[in-house]
């Protein structure tokens, strides 16, 4: 039987309460999990966000958790190492422990809680970074488990008087389809995507690159098909992998004028049809 991870306080998909982000208490929330595969050693927890464009990345990192555990509490505190619970990396924000959803005001953003079960132990001190933890788990990951959750904030309201505070809508005549929009995005991340590029920014890129492989043969994508991100229920996690994947390309690319106006055309276009299918 898979693996699955949940929460009491939070439905898959569903909004995550204010208590677990920076405008409550926030604090870490509990999750529960079935039975992990007879052999697993350990576990590890990893909480980020989809979006990166403002606000932190990373959310939590939680390592060294015993292979016999099925839940952790709400509030662990944020000590390197927690009895009977596990050992805490660094997160986003530059702290130990779990720091809650923060985002900029605006359109919801989506946060990733992964379990990992391990077949071996996760060696590593506390303060350890995502990079560095993803690196030690290669090759003992013997299954993992997702729980979305979404977090907004509200956007201050412009005065009338402002024009410069309001949005212009894109023009949805010259917007391209979302299948060319999907691969004109993934043509330039592939174009800008190097070795000079640091080692955080290629880790995170790899790892968005094999979470739409999953989405893909999950539902057989075919990036011909017109129209699929209308009806698919996959298409708005699809367009958030690839738009996190442009944010990183855009903070790397600040002193380039010319590669910038690329990325952020192709972002706004992505941004045009991920608001539509949040209407639908």
């Amino acid at each position: 039987m898979a693996l699955k991870l949940r929460s009491p306080v939070l439905a898959p998909g569903g909004w995550i309460p204010a208590k677990y982000t920076c405008d409550g208490p926030d604090v870490s929330p509990p999750l529960r999990w079935t039975d992990p595969p007879s052999n697993t050693k350990s576990f590890a927890v990893i909480v980020d966000a989809q979006e990166v464009s403002g606000g932190a990345r990373v959310h939590w990192l939680l390592y060294g958790v015993a292979g016999s555990l099925r839940e952790l509490p709400e509030r662990v505190p944020p000590l390197e190492t927690v009895e009977n619970i596990g050992i805490q990396g660094t997160n986003g924000f530059g702290n130990i422990g779990y720091g809650g959803p923060c985002p900029p005001p605006g359109a919801s953003h989506h946060y990733v809680f992964t379990l990992y079960a391990l077949a071996a132990p996760v060696v590593l001190p506390p303060r350890t970074v995502k990079v560095d933890l993803v690196r030690s788990m290669q090759g003992h990951v013997l299954a993992q488990a997702e729980l979305v959750g979404r977090y907004s904030r509200r956007e201050p309201r412009a005065s009338p008087q402002d024009p410069e505070n309001a949005l212009m809508p894109m023009d949805e005549t010259a917007m391209p389809s979302l299948p060319t929009a999907l691969n004109n995005a993934m043509y330039l991340i592939g174009e800008l995507t190097t070795d000079a590029m640091s080692t955080r920014v290629l880790a995170e890129i790899n790892l968005k690159f094999a979470r739409i492989e999953d989405i893909i043969s999950e539902v057989r994508f075919n990036r011909q098909q017109e129209g699929w991100g209308f009806e698919n229920p996959r298409s708005l996690q699809l367009v958030d992998e690839h738009i996190a994947m442009l944010d990183l390309l855009i903070l790397e690319s600040r002193a380039r004028s010319g590669t910038l106006q690329r990325l952020e055309a192709t972002r706004a276009a992505l941004a045009a049809h991920r608001q539509r299918i949040e209407r639908r």
